[in-house]
C-alpha cells in the first residue's frame, strides 16, 4: 500500500511494515528527510533515521552530529546510525511528533548551515499509517491517541519463503548461430502478438544471450528498449527442446546473474531516486523476491536516500 500527500509519502509492505517519509518542499536546494519505520504488532516502536542533503558531495563523510532545530530552538545532536545517516532519541523522536502535530517549524543545523524540512502532509500520511496497523485510538498510535490496548491491532505477515534452485549456468552467453535461428523467430512471435510490450526493432535486432537453468528450461535475454537514461531486456524461460511455448518473465530486466533476474532503474537522469526488483529460479518459475524504491526525487543523495521495499521475501537455498 502505498499513499502520498503534499511532502510525505507512505508505503506499507507484505509484511505489514510500514515506512513514512518525509521531505523538504521540493523547491528547497539544501534539504533533509526524515524516515519512520514501524512493524505490525503490539509494541512495536517507530524507528527513525534522518538525512541531511548532500547530493552534489563526491564521498560522504560523517561530521560533526547535525542539530534537531524546533521552532527556531535547538532539540540537541543527533546521533550517527550508520548508511550515510542520523538518528534522533526517543526524547528528540517525541518532541519531534509534537511539532509535527502543531505545525512547528523544523529544521537540521550542521556546521553552521541549515537543512529545512517539511511538516506538510505528515498529519494525513501517519494517520493513514495508524490506520494500516489497526493503531487508531489505541495508546500505541502515533497520531491520534486513544484508550485501547494494542492487543487488537494487526499482526505481522509472515515474509513469503522462495526456494532458490541451482542453476546450470550462472551468467548469459551470445546465443550460437543455431541456437539464434530455432529460438529468435519464435520469440518474436510472441512479442509480436502483445500489445503491451514496448520493444524496438533496432534493439531486438542486437545479439541475444541464452543462459541454461537446468536440464529442462534455459533463460533467454532480448534487447528490448532503451530511453534517456534507463533500457530494459525482455527475459523469456524456454523448454531446451521448444517443445512447449515460451514464458516472458520481464520486458524490463537489466541483468541476471546465477539464478536471479533484477532490475534498477532511475527515476529521472540526476540519479537521486531509483526504483529495483528481482525475482528468482525455484526451478519451475522466476518468482518476485524484492521490489521498492529508494524514496522521493529530492536531491539528497545520488543513488537515492532511502531502501523502501514494497515486496520483501525469505530467499532460502543455494
Amino acid at each position: 500500500m502505498t499513499f502520498s500527500h503534499k511532502d510525505w509519502d507512505l508505503s506499507c509492505d507484505n509484511t505489514l511494515t510500514c515506512r513514512a517519509a518525509g521531505y523538504a518542499d521540493e523547491a528547497e536546494q539544501q534539504g533533509s528527510t526524515v524516515l519512520l519505520t514501524r512493524k505490525a504488532g503490539s509494541g512495536e516502536p517507530v524507528v527513525n533515521r534522518v538525512m541531511l542533503a548532500h547530493y552534489s558531495d563526491a564521498e560522504w563523510q560523517e561530521k560533526s552530529p547535525p542539530e534537531l532545530i524546533i521552532a527556531g530552538r535547538t532539540a540537541g545532536p543527533l546521533s550517527f546510525s550508520g548508511d550515510e545517516s542520523w538518528q534522533m532519541s526517543q526524547a528528540q523522536l517525541s518532541r519531534f511528533l509534537t511539532a509535527l502535530k502543531k505545525d512547528e517549524a523544523i529544521s537540521f543545523r550542521e556546521n553552521g548551515s541549515i537543512y529545512l524540512f517539511s511538516a506538510a502532509g505528515s498529519s494525513a500520511v501517519l494517520l493513514k499509517m495508524d490506520d494500516v496497523q489497526g493503531r487508531i485510538n489505541t495508546s500505541g498510535a502515533i497520531l491520534r491517541k486513544g484508550k485501547e490496548s494494542e492487543s487488537s491491532v494487526k499482526l505481522p505477515i509472515a515474509a513469503p519463503v522462495v526456494t532458490r534452485a541451482p542453476v546450470r549456468d550462472k551468467n548469459l552467453r551470445p546465443m550460437t548461430g543455431q541456437e539464434d535461428a530455432q529460438i529468435r523467430p519464435v520469440l518474436l512471435q510472441v512479442l509480436a502478438a502483445d500489445a503491451e510490450q514496448s520493444c524496438t526493432d533496432d534493439r531486438l535486432s542486437e545479439p541475444w544471450g541464452i543462459a541454461q537453468l537446468n536440464q529442462q528450461f534455459s533463460l533467454v535475454s532480448v534487447p528490448c528498449w532503451l530511453a534517456a537514461y534507463n533500457g530494459g531486456d525482455a527475459y523469456f524461460v524456454i523448454a531446451n527442446r521448444m517443445q512447449s511455448a515460451p514464458v516472458l518473465v520481464s520486458t524490463s530486466a537489466s541483468d541476471y546473474d546465477n539464478g536471479v533476474i533484477s532490475s534498477r532503474m532511475k527515476g529521472r537522469g540526476l540519479g537521486d531516486c531509483w526504483s529495483y526488483e528481482a525475482s528468482v529460479w525455484d526451478g519451475t518459475d522466476f518468482v518476485e523476491s524484492e521490489r521498492g524504491d529508494t524514496g522521493r526525487c529530492a536531491l539528497i543523495r545520488a543513488g537515492g536516500a532511502w531502501d523502501i521495499p514494497e515486496h520483501v521475501s525469505q530467499v532460502v537455498g543455494p
